[in-house]
């Protein structure tokens, strides 16, 4: 098996056998040796390169012959810097890279993705193999089946028929005995951005639906429903987003359901989904283009109440969510005819806050007390809170 460069290493090399994972106990050989030079300064703690380790792995072994191997696995950069990585699915004793995905994180940050891989058909009832998630400096492993399940003739079992013809509509076909499933799973973009619901809407034959022979169509429509009819069950599934729903896989086989997995991956639904997600970005104006620098008021509070021809404080932190640096005036707005009594320039950088503090002297009320409103405002974002004098 060909092997990349690691994105970053430390410490001695690692050894990997063919079936096995990482083994990150092992010691330096015989005759390694480093050489520390010491010119009198004291050492500096240096930065960690970037180091993606496989921090969860998890299959939908075991499969039958032909059908899907799925590996869903969480990746962590546990380095001090920004990096790139390959992470790919080693399959076999024989191992071979058969899916890959380019991946970049920033230092501590996570994702999630899956790897997947069309099982052949074993050649006796059963074939065991490990299947390893590789990222260059680390490597997780597990060991996967594929069988060849029998009907009742002792033949193999060719499982239901499931059909994608295109992001919105999907078919299962065959024969449905009680306790037997049929759901779907979708991904959408909303205002808000990203968003996707985990076999949300389906069917379990026996407590849906009775046993039948033909065929289940999910189709993506207004509202959620299950209707029968002469040929089937139909399932309707809500249009989630905004600017498009897409089902992105059917769940069939039980223990895929029992850990919300997917069964069967709609060859369409990453296709469509750029298509959503480009549409999502023009129209919320996130293409790319850094946003200006917005200043929110992300807290507010008073010394209220306090007496006549006392002095009023109103304690603020701001807040830069844009993405740029910039400069504002932070103004203090009394009253319900509002006047600004007091305002502070405040320069922040992208992402950064501070904390300022504004004053009023508060004149003495008309009666034995009296409220009125006061707002920090920043020009983008204002907050305000009744204060009462007494």
């Amino acid at each position: 098996m060909e092997r990349r460069t690691f994105i970053a290493t430390t410490g001695t090399g690692i050894g990997i056998g063919v079936a096995g994972c990482l083994d990150a106990g092992g010691t330096a050989d015989e005759g390694d040796e480093t050489t520390a030079i010491n010119d009198g300064e004291e050492p500096q703690e240096s930065a960690v390169p970037a180091t993606f380790e496989v921090s969860s792995m998890a299959t939908n072994s075991p499969v039958g012959g032909g059908e899907l191997l799925v590996v869903n696995a969480t990746i962590e950069n546990v380095g001090d810097e920004e990096g790139t990585t390959d992470v790919d699915l080693v399959v076999g004793h024989d191992p071979n890279v058969e899916d890959s995905e380019m991946l970049t994180l920033g230092a501590g940050e996570t994702a999630d993705l899956t790897l997947e891989f069309q099982a052949g058909h074993p050649a006796g009832d059963t074939e065991e193999f490990p299947v390893c998630v590789d990222t260059g400096a680390h490597e997780a492993c597990e060991t996967v089946a594929v069988g060849e399940a029998e009907n009742g003739n002792g033949e193999p079992d060719p499982g239901p028929d499931v059909t994608f013809e295109s992001c919105e509509r999907a078919t299962v076909s065959g024969s449905f005995e009680e306790g037997d499933i049929a759901y779907a799973s979708t991904g959408f973009y909303t205002e808000a951005g990203f968003g996707n619901t985990i076999i949300e809407d389906g069917v379990t034959i026996g407590e849906d639906v009775a046993p039948f022979t033909g065929t289940i169509t999910f189709e993506i429509s207004d509202g959620g429903a299950v209707t029968e009819g002469v040929d089937g069950v139909t399932v309707t599934v809500p249009d989630y987003g905004e600017y498009g729903t897409a089902i992105t896989g059917l769940t069939t086989d039980p223990d895929d359901f029992a850990v919300a997995g997917i069964t069967h991956s709609n060859p369409h639904a990453e296709d469509c989904l750029a298509e959503f997600e480009s549409e999502w970005e023009d129209e919320t104006g996130q293409n790319g283009e850094p946003t200006p620098a917005t200043f929110e008021v992300a807290s507010m509070s008073t010394n209220s109440p306090v007496g006549g021809g006392q002095l009023l404080t109103v304690d603020a932190t701001i807040e830069n969510v844009g993405d740029e640096a910039g400069t504002t005036d932070v103004d203090l707005v009394i009253g319900h005819d509002p006047s600004i009594e007091d305002s502070e320039m405040l320069t922040l950088e992208a992402g950064e806050t501070a904390d300022l503090t504004l004053e009023f002297q508060a004149g003495h009320p008309a009666g034995d007390s009296e409220s009125f409103p006061v707002c920090v405002d920043t020009g983008a974002h204002e907050s305000c809170r009744t204060v009462t004098v007494e």
